[in-house]
């Protein structure tokens, strides 16, 4: 039996907050890690000397990645991450709030008769901005150096009187950016490529505020997953623990005791599960609550048991033989990019839905004919490491990752009809088609090797319910905290000393609120 004061079960990114939080103050902190290395959904993996994100393709800053690396003094170098909007030959590089100005002539040029509502959707963009400046700003006070208080407190009180007045229009934007925006414009076109690549309602606060997050992206020397490793050596070098290659299979809360799969047993005076809440909710029984405490645990665990995770993605990794400079010459490293302006319209709503719900008669010709509108009118991703990290690649060639949101139970029908292998050959080969007759053209006559990975592989390798990327599904009731005025709350779970951080917490969710989750968690441990 390991005996520790507090553990963590769950190595992303929340998991390693919490663990490095609570070991720099000297806690007895084991992090449990179901996979050979942590990371989770944030990591970086290299196949035949190209180094790939396997998920996260950057980083958010924030106000939270360069505070954390600086309490922490963690050593690693942050490169730029510049983004590039595109859609068919227009390609726009993003820098700074001006480039908003360009973005509403590109769409005028693409929508002429829709001016004035490119006009409605841009000032909207621009309000949300002006919000997002106040959130993600400055530096966030959970990671914030001691200071002199005194002297700063008449900059602080007004700070936080602005912050506050902030959260509150935020927290009221909660309605779902595709009912918003039908409040704006009539053209379901432009409609579409403003946002078909968030997840389906999400809340336009959070969606239409990624236009102000672009700035703020980052990259890290060595990939996504070198800014894992420093985590992980911070909680090494400050005496936490870390166990790997461990799977807790089960969960006893009244005698504060976990089991893996190998049958070793750990007991914990404090919990934190960083992992998927299913799986929690799954592992624990009535017989785990005190009586007082059994009524809100049902209500809890049914309601996260009954809800969904948002869609996930299907991504493409590529080799090309190809210098860097044929890619840098169209686009920068990060690129989200639309072949065609019409847009995805029901492509992947109602006629997704009506393939789903007549699946038993579906045949293949019918699936790929859907896959190819699917692809040809969609927007992609594109994550070129190379061009932000020279190493990242061997001389003269580049490795390229093309992926978009893809739905997790298309995924999982397709494997039961045994059509998997076959399929995800097929999504490779109109991925590399579509950005070979567009954005790069002939790229498909250089390619050296691919590969993919879809929402079935992200749920097998992560452990993450429906293969989700940012936690709960927008359609239907979310089961956990959606306000960040009661963000302290998320942490808080049913059972006896057991807290809960990542993106299954809170809602909406990413790689910030995973940190901020983790950090919260560690804080009620101490």
């Amino acid at each position: 039996m390991i005996q520790k004061d507090v553990i963590v079960v769950g190595g992303g990114i929340a998991g390693l907050t919490a663990a490095i939080s609570l070991a720099q103050k000297g806690k007895d902190v084991l992090l449990i890690e179901k996979n050979e290395s942590c990371g989770g959904l944030t990591n970086s993996f290299v196949r035949d000397g190209f180094r790939f994100e396997a998920g996260a393709r950057a980083l958010v800053n924030a106000g939270l990645v360069k505070p954390l690396l600086n309490e922490f003094d963690l050593d690693i170098e942050i490169l730029p991450n510049p983004i590039t909007l595109g859609i068919e030959d227009r390609l726009l590089r993003i820098d700074g709030e001006q480039s908003l100005h360009s973005y509403a002539a590109v769409l005028k040029d693409l929508y002429p008769e829709s001016k004035e509502e490119v006009d409605r959707i841009i000032q909207a963009i621009h309000e949300i901005i002006e919000n997002m400046k106040v959130l993600y700003g400055v530096d966030n006070p959970l990671f914030a150096k001691k200071r002199n208080v005194l002297s700063k407190a008449p900059s602080g009180v007004a700070r936080t009187l602005k912050f506050v007045r902030t959260m509150y229009r935020i927290v009221r934007m909660d309605t779902p950016f595709e009912d918003y925006l039908d409040t704006l414009a009539e053209n379901q076109s432009l409609k579409d490529i403003v946002g078909q690549h968030f997840f389906r309602r999400t809340p336009v606060f959070f969606a239409l505020s990624y236009f102000a997050l672009y700035g703020d992206y980052i990259y890290p020397k060595g990939g996504v997953g070198a800014f894992i490793q420093r985590l992980v050596e911070g909680i090494e070098t400050r005496g936490g623990e870390i166990r790997c290659n461990a799977e807790i299979v089960r969960v006893d809360a009244r005698n504060k005791m976990l089991q893996d799969l190998a049958g070793n047993r750990y007991r914990y005076n404090r919990m934190i599960w960083a992992a998927d809440l299913k799986a929690l909710y799954t592992m624990t029984s009535d017989d785990d609550v005190a009586r007082e405490s059994l009524g809100r645990f049902r209500t809890r665990k049914q309601a996260i048991l009954a809800h969904k995770g948002a869609e996930s993605v299907f991504s493409v990794f590529l080799a090309a033989d190809l210098p860097p400079e044929f890619f840098r010459a169209r686009a920068s490293g990060h690129v989200f990019y639309t072949p065609n302006r019409r847009g995805l319209g029901t492509v992947h709503t109602t006629e997704l839905q009506a393939l789903l719900q007549r699946w038993d008669t579906v045949q293949k010709e019918d699936l790929y004919a859907w896959l190819e509108k699917f692809c040809h009118y969609n927007t992609f991703e594109i994550s070129i490491p190379v061009l932000r990290d020279p190493d990242a690649a061997p001389p003269g060639k580049t490795g390229i990752i093309i992926s978009t949101l893809f739905d997790y139970t298309l995924t999982s029908r397709i494997r039961a009809r045994g059509w998997y292998e076959e399929f995800k050959k097929r999504v490779e080969e109109l991925f590399i088609i579509t950005v070979s007759s567009s954005i790069y053209p002939n790229l498909k006559d250089k390619v050296l090797f691919s590969f993919s990975a879809s929402p079935w592989s992200i749920c097998e390798r992560v452990g993450s319910s429906e293969g989700s990327i940012v936690g709960w599904s927008f359609e239907g009731r979310v089961p956990v905290v959606t306000s960040m005025l009661n963000m302290g709350s998320s942490v808080k779970t049913a059972l006896p000393d057991v807290y809960a951080a990542g993106k299954w917490v809170y809602s909406p969710a990413g790689g910030p609120t995973a940190i901020m989750t983790g950090r919260i968690a560690a804080k009620r441990c101490r």
